[in-house]
């Protein structure tokens, strides 16, 4: 006898979904078992253009992931990821991409900038105790 795999730890489940898979997967569960087929669903948004609408060829407002690797790179479409909840519809469109390039450039050089004021830095010589350290005050 095959050992069912269920229950599984998550259910991945699009906000559209409470009538569909999910739903259809607990009742006979349910009825049968007596258990949820799940430990834990999580619900998400979808990727919508810049103005709220579901993405549709026919209103021309795909935007490709590839594109936007092809134009801007990978980590620009990593870091639209990262920076978006999934916890409702995900925006996305050139506007998008364009702020999100800005912000990215910034992160780089500010990181490129600190990183070229360790040059020379030898820990061995160079480091302070705690106790050393400046008092920074921030604000009044």
């Amino acid at each position: 006898m095959i050992k069912s795999p269920l229950p599984a730890d998550l259910y991945l489940e699009g906000s559209d979904q409470h009538r569909g898979w999910f739903q259809s997967s607990l009742i006979p569960s349910v009825a049968m078992d007596k258990k949820a087929p799940y430990k834990q669903v999580l619900t998400h948004g979808f990727v919508v253009d810049g103005a709220g609408r579901k993405m549709s060829k026919s209103l021309g407002n795909v935007v490709k992931p590839q594109e936007i690797i092809d134009t801007n790179g990978a980590d620009i479409l990593r870091l639209w990821v990262a920076s978006s909840s999934y916890n409702e519809d995900v925006r996305i469109s050139k506007e998008i991409v364009d702020r999100l390039v800005d912000a990215y450039r910034k992160i780089r050089n500010t990181l490129r900038y600190l990183l070229g004021n360790l040059h020379g830095f030898d820990p061995d010589k160079d480091i302070l105790e705690y106790e050393q350290l400046l008092n920074l005050i921030v604000g009044h």
